[in-house]
């Protein structure tokens, strides 16, 4: 009995830092391309909409943002070349993965045909 309670014991106190708070760090949105206005250099804001009926939020890029072209890692000046250039914007789903506590990008990703 007491190897029971022991082990009982043991689970448990094993299960109590799962049960701790977690705390949202950065936060994901799906946008489409044509609801996200990518700044002219890599220090600006990036704007974009969530929905139609959305306020415009505003994000900062920063060196550190990283950009994705089809799973591929590119530079900044590539990325917004091919975001400006690209017909159907609105079917071309963008993430972003906003950092919340620094209000910064971390990444942008987009897929295109």
């Amino acid at each position: 009995m007491i190897r029971k309670f022991t082990m009982m014991a043991a689970m448990l106190l094993i299960a109590v830092p799962a049960a701790a708070d977690f705390q949202t760090v950065s936060r994901a949105y799906e946008v489409a391309l044509s609801d996200l206005t990518v700044p002219l250099s890599q220090n600006g804001q990036l704007l974009f909409k969530q929905c139609d009926v959305c306020d415009t939020e505003s994000v900062r890029l920063t060196p550190d943002t990283q950009f994705v072209v089809n799973g591929r890692n590119v530079r900044f000046d590539r990325f917004r070349s091919i975001a400006n250039e690209t017909s159907e914007a609105d079917s071309i789903p963008v993430t972003v993965l906003h950092h919340l506590e620094s209000g910064t990008v971390v990444r942008l990703s987009l897929t295109v045909k």
